[in-house]
């Protein structure tokens, strides 16, 4: 399972963070690198602010759940993102 691939398009904040279980986060800066990061592999937490112009997608690992959160400032309203798959 894999949330959609998002760009963010504004805000002042936008906050990914890991729960439990196994899986990715892929982070692709506007001028197309991609950064992955790699959850459920050890007891690391990971909490990162995702800035506008962003791509990013959370994937869980084979035979595994994923649980995250995300915090928006201000809070969430349609527009925010923009779906690309």
């Amino acid at each position: 399972m894999k949330t959609p691939l998002q760009r963010v398009l504004n805000g002042d904040k936008t906050i990914e963070g890991y729960i439990e279980g196994k899986g990715k986060l892929t982070i692709t800066k506007p001028d197309g690198k991609k950064i992955v990061h790699v959850v459920g592999e050890s007891s690391k937490p990971l909490e990162l602010n995702v800035k506008v112009g962003e791509i990013m997608q959370w994937q869980a690992s084979p035979s595994s759940t994923l649980t995250a959160y995300e915090v928006c400032y201000p809070p969430y309203k349609d527009g925010r993102y923009e779906n690309i798959d």
